[in-house]
């Protein structure tokens, strides 16, 4: 693109003499000499090489091209507007960034009072959610800097570190028309003979005999599928309480042998030392359990 043969403020000059009718009046608008204010326009029109204006004594009048031209002139001053706005406002918008994987298993609530939380710090936080294998692949790519995700009793990669931000309820649900109520709860045995919806895509071996009762798995990790799939009596599901899966049309939570109040499980930060996004993940890292009290009761 060529460069520009006339300025912004001869622009100015023009829309605003257009505006007002005179250059005296044009020029206490822009709080600039009359001088300058004319010669702007007539170093325009030599520029453009035609009249804007004609002249009778002080008044100016637009001519055709002149006319043609105010339009465009308006439209390029609010855009020279935007601009002036846009970078006023660079100083205060958000600085810094990172990407957070996030468990199925994790509140929802949380994850957006977290992104409100990072944002007020200056913090823009992108999440999506994962299994454990995939936030650590994550980490280790560089295309995450942090995971939220259920704990293992097991350490963690020599080149990752973890803490604790806090601990979800879990419990068995289903249809009634799956398991029907009754005074006996629903053994082991009973669960294992029927399909479990599971809302992790792997599970290593630790995973599966904490999650996976059945042999017959049905994956399924977003909410809306999860709740269709219980309704429609294909599978039932060892779910975290805070879904509230039993407020779903349909779905009851499944007394079993081993009680009603089924198993804590932590959930745990895990990061890359020495990654990018420093300041970032120790602010980040600095926030994540506070938040969880905030929102979990």
């Amino acid at each position: 693109m060529g460069a520009l043969s006339y300025s912004l403020a001869q622009i100015e000059a023009f829309a605003s003499v257009a505006e007002h009718g005179t250059i005296t009046r044009a020029a206490q608008r822009l709080a600039k000499d009359r001088s300058t204010v004319s010669e702007l326009v007539e170093f325009l029109e030599a520029d453009l090489g035609f009249a804007l204006f004609t002249r009778a004594g002080r008044s100016l009048a637009l001519t055709p091209e002149g006319r043609r031209l105010q339009r465009q002139a308006r439209l390029l001053l609010r855009q020279a507007q935007a601009f002036g706005a846009a970078a006023r406002d660079i100083p205060n918008e958000i600085t810094d960034e990172i990407s957070v994987v996030y468990d199925p298993f994790v509140p929802r609530p949380y994850v957006h009072a977290l992104v409100d939380r990072l944002a007020s710090l200056g913090i823009r936080l992108s999440a999506w959610s994962g299994s454990r294998e995939e936030a650590e692949a994550a980490l280790v790519a560089g295309t995450a800097q942090l995971a939220v995700s259920l704990a293992r009793n097991q350490s963690v990669r020599t080149d990752l570190e973890w803490r604790s931000v806090g601990s979800i309820e879990m419990g068995i649900y289903a249809s009634s028309a799956l398991f029907a109520p009754g005074d006996s709860p629903t053994t082991l045995l009973e669960l294992s003979a029927r399909p479990q919806i599971v809302m992790h895509r792997t599970l290593d071996e630790q995973f599966a005999r904490q999650l996976q009762i059945s042999d017959r798995v049905i994956f399924a990790n977003e909410l809306d599928m999860v709740r269709h799939l219980l309704h429609g009596a294909y599978g039932w599901g060892f779910l975290p309480t805070h879904f509230n899966a039993d407020r779903w049309p349909g779905v009851q939570a499944i007394d079993t042998e081993v009680g009603r109040n089924g198993l804590t499980h932590a959930v745990v930060a895990v990061w890359r030392p020495g990654a990018g996004s420093r300041a970032a993940i120790a602010d980040t890292l600095d926030v994540l359990a506070s938040v969880w009290n905030d929102v979990m009761p």
